[in-house]
C-alpha cells in the first residue's frame, strides 16, 4: 500500500457535459431518500445533479463512518443530515472522492467541517487544485451555500491501493490507471462484494469523455471486472447488478469501432456524429441521439492519439511561453513546420489539430537549409548553427528525444530568447525503468550465466552461478530524479528496496524515496548503495561524473547501471572496477564510445549486460511522443503555451 500526504475549467464547464446527458431526469425529485443496499450500507441517488452533485454513498464501519463522493455543497449538506440519521450520528472520519470533477467534490467543505479527512488518487488533488478552486470560489460569491464552505483539496492521497480496515469490515480503494480521469478510483467491499465505480462506469444517459482516454478506461474496466463485485453503485443512476460494467465497457467498445470505421472511409469529424450510432447505448440510456461529444473525443483520439495527462510536464511555471504569441499570429496567414517526412495517418491528424500549419518536408541537412527562412518551427533533428543562421523567424524546436545534450549547448540556440525548446521527458520513463529493473534482475540473479548453460543443455547449480542475490531490503542510488529515475524509483520500491536520489531540482520528496540529497552530497550516499542507477541528463556537470574516485566509494560488490549518457562514465575507469570486483556488474544501455568497437572488453565480460541504445522504445513510447507532438503543435497554432519546455541554460 502507498499513501501519502501532500502539502496543501470552471464549474458549468467542468460537468456542463453531465448536466446536459441527465436532462431527462429533471421531472424527479431532486435527491431520493437513502436505499440500504447491505448491512452498514447506503446509497443516496441524486436526480438534480446540477444543484446537488453526484451520488453519495456511505458505509458504516464499528465506531465511524466512510463516505463515497461529497457532491455539490447542497448535496453535502443533504447527505450529511441523512448520514447522522441513519448511523446514529456516528462521526464521518473519510470521504473517498473518486475523481476531481466538480460534482463530486465541491462539497468536500462541507464535510472537512464535520472533521472528516478527504481521501483520493494523487492525481485528483492535482486536478482539483488546478481546476476547482477558482470556480468555486467565484461560485461562492453569488451562492450563500458554497459561501459556508472552503474549496477542500484531498488531504490524504495513495497513488495504487488504500486499505480501510477495522477488524470487522473491510474498504479496498484501487487505483487501476485513466479512465473517465487519471485519477479515478475504485472503493471495493470485499465481503459484500459492492463496489462503489465513480463516473467510471454510470447507469444511464450520464456517460462524458471529459479529459479521459477510452483504450485505456476499457482496460481499467476490465481490472474492475476481476473484482468479481455483485453490486455496482455508480456516481449517476441507480445501483445495478455486475453486468453493468460489461454494459459501459461495451459502450466504449462499439463507439470506438465505429469511429475507427468512419476514420477508415475518411469522413470528417462531422461526417462521423452523424453516422456513428450504437444502438445498445440508446436502449440502455433511453436516449434518442448519439453524444456528439463523446464521438468528437474518440475521433480525436484515434486521430491523434490521447494524451496522458499523468505523463508529460503540464506544470512548468515561468517555463511554459507560447512559442508565438496571439497577436503576432494575427499577421501570419500559415504558420511553417519543418520535419521529416509524415504517414498519412500522422498527416491527417496535423490538418486537424492544426489546420493552419503547414508541414514542409526535408530529407537531407542541405533541403533543411534551403527551407530554412521559411520556417517557424521544426525538428530538433535540423538544428545546427548554419541553419539557425539561416531561420530567422523560427520560434520554436521540438526534440523528440529526452536528451538535449546535442543541440541545447549550441550558442545560437541558447542565447536566442526567441526559440522555444521543448522535448519528450518523461515519455520514454515507463521502458526505461523497466529496462533498468530487467537488467538488475538479470545480474543478481545471474541470467546470463544460466543461458550459457542452456546452450550446452547443463542443468547446473545454483552454487555455480557468479550470485544469487535478492532485492529485498537493498538500496538502489538513482542519480537524477527526473522522469527516469522517478518511473525506476517506483519500480524498486515495489521490490521492497530502500531508495536514495539526487537531483538539482527543489522538489518535495516522492512517497517511494526515502531521500533526496542535492548532486553535492553524491560522494556521500555512495558508500551506501547496491545499486547505482545513472538516469541524469548529460550537462557540463554531470560529463564525466563516474571515474576512478567515484568507484572506489563504492560498496564493495555494488551493481551500476547506465540508462543516461555514455560520456558520464569514465569506461576505462568502469572496466577496471568490474574486474576488481568492486562492481559486481553493470547494465549498460549506453556507452562511451557508442557504438561500443566490436573488441572492447566490455562485451567479453560475464558480469556485463550492454543493450544497443533501446530502452526507451516500445509502442507505447511511440504513441506519447506522437501525442504529446499533435498537442504542442495544436498549442504552437494558436498561441498556446508549449508542453517540456527545457530550461537551455540548465540543459533540461
Amino acid at each position: 500500500m502507498k499513501i501519502h500526504l501532500i502539502r496543501v475549467s470552471l464549474l458549468s464547464l467542468l460537468v456542463g457535459g453531465v448536466y446536459a446527458l441527465a436532462s431527462s431526469q429533471a421531472d424527479k425529485a431532486p435527491t431520493e431518500k437513502p436505499v440500504k443496499i447491505a448491512d452498514g450500507v447506503w446509497f443516496e441517488q441524486h436526480h438534480d445533479i446540477g444543484k446537488f452533485g453526484s451520488n453519495i454513498s456511505w458505509i458504516e464501519f464499528s465506531d465511524y463512518v466512510v463516505v463515497i463522493d461529497t457532491s455539490f455543497p447542497l448535496g453535502a449538506e443533504e447527505a450529511i443530515r441523512n448520514i447522522k440519521a441513519t448511523t446514529n450520528g456516528k462521526p464521518i472520519r473519510y470521504a473517498i472522492v473518486t475523481h476531481y470533477h466538480a460534482d463530486h467534490t465541491l462539497g468536500a467543505g462541507a464535510f472537512a467541517k464535520e472533521g472528516t479527512t478527504i481521501i483520493a488518487h494523487e492525481n485528483a488533488r492535482k486536478e482539483f487544485l488546478a481546476r476547482n478552486v477558482e470556480g468555486y470560489l467565484k461560485t461562492a460569491e453569488r451562492d450563500p451555500v458554497y459561501a459556508k464552505y472552503q474549496p477542500t483539496a484531498p488531504q490524504l492521497t495513495f497513488t495504487d491501493k488504500f486499505i480501510i480496515d477495522d477488524g470487522k469490515r473491510r474498504a479496498e480503494v484501487y487505483y487501476f490507471g485513466q479512465a473517465h480521469t487519471t485519477g479515478c478510483i475504485f472503493t471495493f467491499l470485499p465481503k459484500e462484494r459492492i463496489v462503489f465505480t465513480g463516473d467510471a462506469c454510470v447507469n444511464g444517459p450520464f456517460n462524458y469523455c471529459g479529459d479521459s482516454d477510452t483504450a485505456s478506461w476499457i482496460d481499467v474496466l476490465t481490472n474492475v471486472q476481476t473484482l468479481d463485485a455483485e453490486t455496482v453503485v455508480p456516481a449517476h443512476g441507480p445501483v445495478a447488478k455486475r453486468e453493468l460494467l460489461q454494459t459501459q465497457k461495451q459502450y466504449f467498445l462499439e463507439l470506438r469501432a465505429q469511429v475507427a470505421a468512419a476514420l477508415r472511409e475518411g469522413k470528417t469529424l462531422d461526417q462521423a456524429k452523424e453516422s456513428v450510432d450504437v444502438p445498445m447505448w440508446r436502449e440502455w440510456t433511453g436516449e434518442k441521439k448519439m453524444s456528439a461529444e463523446n464521438i468528437s473525443h474518440v475521433y480525436r483520439e484515434l486521430s491523434r492519439g490521447a494524451l496522458n495527462w499523468s505523463t508529460g510536464d503540464l506544470n512548468q511555471p515561468g517555463r511554459a511561453p507560447a512559442a508565438i504569441g496571439a497577436e503576432e499570429l494575427k499577421g501570419l496567414a500559415k504558420l511553417k513546420f519543418l520535419s521529416a517526412a509524415l504517414s498519412p495517418e500522422d498527416a491527417a491528424a496535423v490538418a486537424q489539430v492544426a489546420p493552419n500549419v503547414e508541414i514542409l518536408v526535408a530529407r537531407t541537412k542541405e533541403e533543411a537549409l534551403a527551407l530554412a527562412p521559411q520556417v517557424h518551427g521544426c525538428a530538433g533533428s535540423f538544428v545546427t548553427p548554419e541553419f539557425l543562421a539561416a531561420a530567422k523567424n523560427l520560434r520554436w524546436v521540438q526534440q523528440f528525444s529526452a536528451g538535449v545534450e546535442q543541440i541545447t549547448f549550441l550558442p545560437e540556440l541558447q542565447n536566442n530568447d526567441r526559440i522555444v525548446l521543448t522535448n519528450m521527458r518523461t515519455l520514454f520513463a515507463p521502458p526505461i525503468a523497466d529496462h533498468v529493473m530487467g537488467m538488475l534482475l538479470s545480474l543478481s540473479r545471474s541470467l546470463p550465466h544460466y543461458e550459457e548453460l542452456m546452450k550446452s543443455g547443463t542443468w547446473g547449480k545454483g552454487d555455480q552461478a557468479p550470485y544469487q542475490g535478492e532485492l529485498l531490503g537493498k538500496t538502489m542510488l538513482v542519480v537524477g530524479l527526473g522522469g527516469n529515475g522517478m518511473e525506476t524509483a517506483k519500480r524498486a520500491r515495489g521490490f521492497g528496496m530502500r531508495v536514495l536520489a539526487t537531483d538539482p531540482k527543489d522538489m518535495a520528496v516522492p512517497v517511494y524515496v526515502d531521500r533526496l540529497e542535492k548532486p553535492d552530497r553524491l560522494n556521500a550516499l555512495l558508500p551506501a548503495a547496491d545499486v547505482v542507477v545513472l538516469a541524469a541528463p548529460l550537462t557540463p556537470d554531470t560529463t564525466a561524473l563516474f571515474g576512478t574516485d567515484r568507484f572506489a566509494l563504492l560498496k564493495e560488490g555494488a551493481f551500476f547501471i547506465n540508462i543516461a549518457r555514455g560520456r558520464m562514465v569514465d569506461t576505462g575507469a568502469l572496466v577496471a572496477a568490474l574486474q576488481s570486483k568492486r562492481v559486481r556488474g553493470a547494465g549498460l544501455d549506453v556507452t562511451d564510445p557508442e557504438p561500443l568497437p566490436p573488441d572492447h572488453a566490455l562485451w567479453k565480460m560475464g558480469n556485463v549486460i550492454v543493450t544497443p541504445h533501446v530502452s526507451g522504445q516500445s509502442p507505447g513510447t511511440r504513441l506519447r511522443t506522437r501525442s504529446l507532438f499533435l498537442e504542442n503543435l495544436k498549442r504552437f497554432a494558436v498561441g498556446e503555451p508549449l508542453i517540456n519546455v527545457v530550461d537551455k541554460k540548465a540543459g533540461y
